[in-house]
């Protein structure tokens, strides 16, 4: 099931990703063939929207069930990235989440990372970085 706000609903297809923001801190998933940090997120199924990719590759990833919110901006690829709330009280007392048995041959870890700390090399795909930046502080 795609949980998507209902205010900010499209039907646009395509590859996507969600970035959560909790207070300071951006949700990201180490991803473990590479190494290296990014957000949940990943290729379209069928005809689903962008907005439900995010959801589901999410889901896949990390076992949160996100509200998938308004469109924050896209990648040189087109690859869409979307504002996503957690449900229930997450707060930034813990900086590590566990991962998903089902999600542990793509995904190492999930923590919580401040996103102008992050070095470039540490990111997945390095030309993304400053673009992620400048959503995380366009993101609610």
């Amino acid at each position: 099931m795609c949980r998507v706000k209902e205010q900010t609903k499209e039907a646009t297809p395509g590859n996507a990703a969600c970035l959560i923001k909790i207070d300071k801190w951006l949700v990201t998933i180490g991803h473990r063939h590479s190494g290296k940090l990014d957000l949940p997120g990943g290729l379209r199924s069928g005809q689903e929207s962008a907005q439900c990719t995010a959801h589901r590759e999410t889901w896949e990833e990390t076992g949160f069930n996100v509200e998938v919110g308004r469109f924050l901006g896209a990648n040189e690829n087109g690859f869409r990235i979307y504002a996503c709330q957690l449900q229930g009280n997450f707060g930034h007392d813990f900086k590590t989440f566990p991962v998903p048995e089902w999600a542990t041959t793509e995904v190492s870890s999930i923590q919580l990372t401040d996103p102008f700390e992050i070095q470039i090399q540490q990111w997945r795909f390095e030309e993304e970085l400053l673009l992620i930046r400048r959503l995380f502080n366009q993101a609610d």
